[in-house]
């Protein structure tokens, strides 16, 4: 066989020359998996092997969740032929879970199999040597909302059972609490291993504007909203100071747990900073965003809300009295 000849099968083989496959699940299980160094070269790669593919198509396919994009070895990203049958019907059983706990339906139980399932779901892609935090505290959550009594009051339990609410107790507030200390814990956690593995260095060198510069190109679940993160990275002064205001409220987070003036303040900061990250670099945070409902005082929410009404009613009571008044 000539080198001419050679060179012409291994593109046959590989679905260059004269592709096969129009499926681009069929593509990636007969490939066994597609390897890049980035998200884009991913893309490309999948999408020339296909009869008739393009890059829409693949990232069609990603998000409809036909092929998944992974790390499972060397760190480089790959495409891999999505789950068997058997752990899409996990999924869906986990998702149906997640709709009756939130809607308050068989509540002990729905919780506690969202907390399990979700435990195993999300914890699949941490086997495969990449490690990711976008989800772990919601797992936490759901286990202790499990363990928690949250049915007893707003839910389809309590209305088909026709109960009355509860008085106040620490059976309602221990909940909440944990899911605070949880947080906080990551928040903390996450500020101390900057300074313990970069030291002042990751604040006062150029660090954050060496990530932001790399944030750009497609290392995350998501790419950077803008050229912000860009804009920022250009002026030294600015990525320290971004660095510093993280690494503050990071470690300064746990200040919420015992004070109400440092929770309107640490709270509303963090909130902002994963916005901020998802912005600038652009890994997201959904799960740990929702997690941020647990620190609305909602029965003062509630209250104000009532006092308003109230007040809104006596004064349209008022309005009307007079004017049946002046007419007689």
């Amino acid at each position: 066989m000539s080198v001419h000849e050679l060179v012409a099968q291994r593109l046959v083989n590989q679905q260059i020359a004269g592709p096969r496959h129009s499926s681009l699940p069929e593509l990636v299980r007969w490939m066994g998996a597609i390897q890049a160094q980035d998200y884009r070269g991913g893309l490309w790669a999948a999408g020339l092997r296909l009869a008739d593919g393009d890059v829409a198509a693949v990232e069609k396919a990603i998000v409809a969740r036909k092929i998944v994009r992974t790390w499972p070895m060397r760190g480089t990203l790959h495409l891999v032929p999505a789950g068997p049958v058997l752990l899409e019907g996990i999924r869906q059983v986990w998702l149906v879970s997640i709709a009756a706990s939130a809607i308050g339906f068989h509540t002990r139980t729905s919780m506690v199999v969202a907390f399990l399932l979700g435990t195993y779901l999300l914890g699949l892609p941490h086997n495969f040597g990449h490690t990711f935090h976008f989800d772990a505290t919601l797992v936490i959550a759901m286990g202790i909302l499990a363990c928690s009594r949250a049915g007893d009051a707003w839910s389809l339990d309590a209305a088909m059972a026709e109960r009355q609410d509860d008085e106040a107790s620490g059976e309602y507030t221990w909940p909440i609490r944990a899911i605070w200390v949880a947080m906080a814990l990551v928040f903390f956690a996450a500020g101390l291993a900057k300074l313990r593995h970069g030291g002042l260095a990751w604040i006062d060198s150029d660090n954050l504007a060496i990530v932001l510069n790399r944030a750009a190109y497609h290392v995350s679940d998501a790419d950077p909203i803008g050229g912000l993160g860009l804009a920022i990275a250009r002026h030294a002064w600015l990525s320290r100071g971004v660095a510093a205001v993280t690494v503050l409220v990071e470690l300064g987070f746990a200040a919420a747990l015992f004070s109400r003036s440092a929770r309107l303040f640490f709270v509303p900061a963090a909130f902002g900073m994963l916005i901020g990250i998802r912005v600038l670099m652009g890994p997201t945070f959904g799960g740990f965003l929702i997690l941020n409902v647990f620190w609305v005082p909602w029965s003062a929410v509630l209250d104000a809300v009532a006092t308003r009404v109230r007040l809104k009613t006596r004064a349209t009571t008022a309005a009307t009295t007079s004017d049946i008044s002046s007419t007689l």
